[in-house]
């Protein structure tokens, strides 16, 4: 039984995760494309790019979270950072770059509001050399992301309860709020931030979407090099971008390993800070209020700006709202690429859901411990990795240009994030119910889906909108494997955004932004409890 509920596991995520890795080792032996890479004349400054770009929005993302949780917490409004985490967290990243993009462009709404005159300023916001919109934009969107990881320390039962009588204690020993937020709150908050955080990182430095609408172009991000690379033709430009891959992988473990070693030697230092005496340091209330508020109203206004420009044939600068509206964009989209995205994203989703459920009900919680090293190694692994290792893979298979070759590539971080998502909630769930009702004869499979599913709908429902939502946004394998056969949301969005016909281009944001909302808002309804 253990084995049977561990195969589909195995075969459908583990095996085209793991597998792939090893196609990238004959890159690794490749001389001459480690001879073109590293004679590629944009190799170092692109490298040096997107280790910048994977830096700042980390430490930028970092920097809010750490605001927010520190002037908000155990406050009235503490509850709205769920709200600000859950928003953010549904909208895809490409969505909300191209959004982003026309929001702070020469001629887009914030010059419009606040500087005007006859003609655009002349400045370089998008794709500028530094790479700092893109990096802006990445901090921005990932705020989200590490929100809910800090939100799940924080009101997670016992942990939660230990920390607010810490932080009593601490009071009562003349800590200001701030201080024991420090000194109490912030060690636990961190350590359980230190695996988002490398995720955050590794995303950051090896984007493709978002580098492609935000980043600059001379040089370009490493991982855009890498991606026309692959992309070519030319077996030997593959052979490059394989070896690029390998480079970036190795850079961004170095960067990493420099990052714990410097650590670990601040680690006495830093402890000896913190066990100092009590301190007035109060908590950043008033700026995390100013900098949430801010965080939301750029969210709020980059989808706003998607939907004026989608119904906006013409806007000419400075008007603060366009002339004329139609739906012609709206009506010149193409249905294919939606119904693709629906039904893969919604097969891998529930796929995924139900590879997890197979997992925690026929395998003890013991090994637990591989399959979630395996789902961070999916998840802090860079994607051009990956997807590479699967397109060389799946080509000598037969299954490049596949529905299952699509599907494969989307069910790998899809599966990850809900087996990390449901590992919590699934294993503290209190068995008593369901030895109740199997001892009134109910049958195993009948308590599982009696008792134990439906009390366990909210963490379902919420995996799965997770799921949905990071399966629909896939851009990198999606492209690799679909060979030309298919198209998706992403691969119609990020094609537009190259072009000039922004209405087109914001009603595919839109449609790509509008389903993980949807599913989202549908998890949260539907998981509540019924006696609400």
């Amino acid at each position: 039984m253990n084995r049977l509920g561990a195969a589909p596991l195995l075969l459908l995520w583990a095996l085209p995760l793991l597998a792939p890795l090893a196609m990238l080792l004959p890159a690794a032996l490749d001389g001459e494309a480690w001879r073109m890479a590293l004679a590629h004349p944009q190799l170092w400054p692109a490298l040096a790019l997107s280790l910048g770009a994977g830096a700042v929005s980390t430490l930028g993302a970092l920097a809010l979270t750490l605001t927010l949780l520190a002037g908000l917490y155990r406050s009235r409004v503490w509850d709205s950072l769920q709200a600000l985490a859950a928003s953010g967290l549904a909208i895809p990243h490409l969505a909300f770059a191209i959004g982003f993009g026309f929001l702070v462009m020469p001629s887009g709404l914030l010059a419009r509001l606040f500087i005007g005159g006859e003609a655009p300023p002349q400045w370089v916001s998008v794709q500028d050399p530094w790479g700092l919109t893109l990096s802006l934009a990445l901090a921005l969107k990932e705020l989200p992301f590490l929100l809910t990881a800090g939100l799940a320390l924080l009101s997670r039962g016992d942990a939660a309860l230990q920390l607010r009588q810490a932080c009593r204690a601490a009071a009562s020993l003349g800590h200001a709020p701030g201080s024991a937020f420090l000194r109490v709150v912030l060690p636990p908050l961190l350590k359980d931030l230190c695996w988002p955080l490398i995720i955050v990182f590794v995303y950051g430095a090896t984007v493709v979407d978002m580098a492609l609408v935000l980043g600059p172009t001379q040089p370009p991000a490493l991982a855009v090099v890498i991606w026309h690379a692959l992309n070519d033709v030319d077996p030997a430009m593959n052979g490059m971008g394989l070896a690029m891959v390998l480079l970036l992988t190795a850079a961004l473990a170095l960067v990493l390993g420099v990052v714990a070693l410097l650590l670990r030697r601040a680690r006495d230092p830093l402890h000896r800070r913190l066990a100092a005496g009590p301190s007035p340091l109060s908590a950043p209330r008033g700026l995390a209020v100013l900098l949430g508020a801010a965080a939301l109203l750029i969210l709020l206004l980059a989808m706003a700006v998607l939907v004026i420009l989608s119904f906006a044939p013409r806007w000419p600068y400075p008007a603060l709202l366009p002339p004329v509206a139609d739906g012609a964009a709206w009506m010149k989209m193409t249905a294919a690429p939606l119904w693709v995205s629906l039904t893969l994203s919604l097969t891998a989703a529930a796929t995924a859901v139900a590879l997890a459920v197979l997992w925690f009900e026929t395998q003890a919680p013991a090994r637990d411990s591989w399959v979630n090293g395996l789902a961070l190694l999916a998840l802090a692994l860079p994607q051009l990795a990956s997807a590479g290792g699967q397109y060389k893979l799946f080509l000598p298979l037969g299954l490049t240009g596949t529905v299952f070759g699509l599907f494969l590539a989307h069910l790998t971080p899809v599966a990850a994030y809900v087996l990390i998502v449901l590992a919590g909630p699934y294993r503290a769930f209190d068995g008593r119910y369901v030895a109740a009702a199997r001892a009134l004869s109910v049958s195993r499979i009948r308590a599982l889906l009696t008792v134990k599913l439906p009390l366990l709908k909210a963490p379902l429902l919420t995996a799965a909108a997770i799921g949905f939502a990071v399966s629909i946004a896939q851009y990198v394998p999606a492209q690799l494997i679909a060979a030309g056969r298919f198209s998706t949301l992403p691969m119609e969005a990020v094609t537009l955004a190259a072009g000039g016909n922004r209405a087109l281009t914001a009603a595919f944001a839109l449609a790509l932004a509008t389903p993980p909302l949807l599913a989202f808002l549908a998890a949260a309804m539907l998981g509540r409890p019924r006696w609400r």
